[in-house]
């Protein structure tokens, strides 16, 4: 019997565990559908509510707002004539420095104060003297040698003169042979009077040269010449230049040189860095090939009459004149957007333009004239602002045609009157006269 009882009880509890797990598979079935029907509500909500939003953005877009005029500074850029020109740093060089190389040895006994390091001389100017008695001695012998060539020379031509005679009595009518007419012996005395004349010649030369000058005016670098030096010929004792050798050299990007064009032939103005009066000169030529390293160009300017005062080494700045543009419109850099772009503002918007850029000098740009219809925007510009209404806010002046100190290099210094200084003191005179009446914002920005 309570083996029975048992057994009923383990039915009952086995009835009650399936009952539970069943009620738990019911709830979570529950829940899923209403996980789904959320997400389906959400879902229509966003629907719902995109489809409001864009009504009401079609009812914007039928009635924008206003938007702010864009503020702008602008310009008037002038028209007038613009000088194109480069500036470069060039140097003060030698084409080629001549060695002091006596032809002739001996012992010195004169040294001219020309030949002194430093010291300038003239074409054909004595530089020193070697003793000449040797030389002398050597031309009385050659002399000597000559006559006795000369006088030798004479009795062959006689001797051949009479043998001929005899063979034309002994043999009249046959041809005299060579050795008959004495021929060879003949050429040997006129090639012994040409040796004896080419060494008298030898030996004047020899005397002319113990007196040492150049052909040409110049200035020597080095001299290690003393009166009783002994020099023996084909050494060196020195080095002098030809002041016509004197030429700066100036190295130019091929970017710039483009701007002037042909170079040779242009006139330049340069400024030594040990101060004085800007002197004129012109480029001579232009060098061959680029510099492998820097990938510059070389010119060679030729600086006239002035390269007598100058020393090689020397720095020096040196503008460059190319051509002269007519009736062009100078505008400042900020006003060109990218390589030829402009914003302009035309009946109150902004618009944009290409012009035709000429040249590029520094904080310009020089351009062919254009329309700038109510002014060029020289100021930044948001983005997307093309076509928008503009407010003119301020009108800048624009860039000056004539020469500006901050853009170019100073002109040739000149006073009143239009004269040249003569002299570094009138030049810094000129100078400070020049600063003192420039206007008050150019020195204030120089001081800045």
């Amino acid at each position: 019997m309570s083996e029975e009882c048992q057994r009923l009880r383990q039915d009952d509890a086995r009835r009650e565990a399936g009952g539970d797990g069943r009620s738990e598979d019911d709830g979570r079935g529950w829940i899923g559908w209403l996980q789904i029907a959320a997400v389906v509500l959400v879902v229509l909500i966003a629907v719902a509510l995109t489809v409001w939003l864009s009504n009401q953005g079609g009812e914007a877009g039928e009635r924008p707002p206003e938007r702010p005029p864009v503020p702008v500074r602008v310009t008037e850029p002038v028209v007038a004539d613009h000088q194109v020109d480069i500036e470069v740093t060039g140097t003060v060089t030698v084409t080629a420095f001549v060695n002091l190389v006596p032809e002739v040895g001996g012992r010195v006994i004169e040294v001219s104060d020309a030949v002194r390091t430093g010291a300038s001389f003239t074409a054909g100017e004595i530089l020193f003297r070697i003793d000449p008695r040797d030389y002398e001695v050597a031309l009385t012998r050659a002399r000597s040698q000559l006559a006795t060539a000369r006088s030798q020379f004479a009795q062959t031509r006689a001797e051949a003169e009479v043998a001929r005679e005899e063979w034309d009595n002994l043999y009249p009518g046959q041809p005299i042979t060579a050795l008959a007419a004495r021929e060879p012996q003949l050429e040997a005395a006129r090639g012994q009077l040409l040796s004896a004349e080419a060494q008298v010649r030898q030996a004047e030369l020899d005397l002319e040269r113990t007196t040492f000058s150049l052909p040409f005016s110049g200035r020597i670098t080095e001299s290690r010449l003393e009166v009783g030096q002994q020099l023996a010929p084909g050494q060196s004792y020195g080095t002098a230049y030809d002041f016509e050798a004197v030429e700066l050299v100036a190295p130019v990007p091929p970017t710039d040189l483009a701007r002037i064009g042909a170079a040779t032939g242009r006139p330049a103005q340069v400024r030594l860095e040990a101060g004085g009066p800007v002197f004129e000169a012109v480029v001579a030529r232009t060098g061959a090939r680029l510099d492998a390293r820097t990938r510059f160009i070389d010119l060679y300017i030729d600086p006239g009459a002035e390269g007598r005062t100058l020393q090689p080494g020397l720095f020096a700045d040196v503008r460059i004149l190319g051509p002269e543009l007519e009736n062009v419109m100078i505008l400042p850099a900020n006003a060109v957007i990218g390589l030829d772009q402009v914003r302009l503002v035309e009946d109150g918007a902004i618009v944009s333009e290409r012009v035709q850029v000429l040249d590029r000098p520094r904080g310009r740009v020089i351009v062919r004239p254009f329309d700038i219809h109510d002014g060029l925007i020289v100021s930044p510009l948001p983005e997307g602002a093309e076509g928008r209404d503009t407010e003119i806010v301020e009108t800048v002046e624009p860039p000056a045609p004539e020469f500006d100190p901050g853009y170019a290099p100073a002109p040739p210094l000149r006073d009143a009157s239009g004269e040249r200084p003569d002299s570094p003191a009138e030049a810094e005179a000129m100078e400070e006269d020049r600063e003192t009446l420039a206007p008050p914002e150019d020195r204030a920005g120089e001081r800045g």
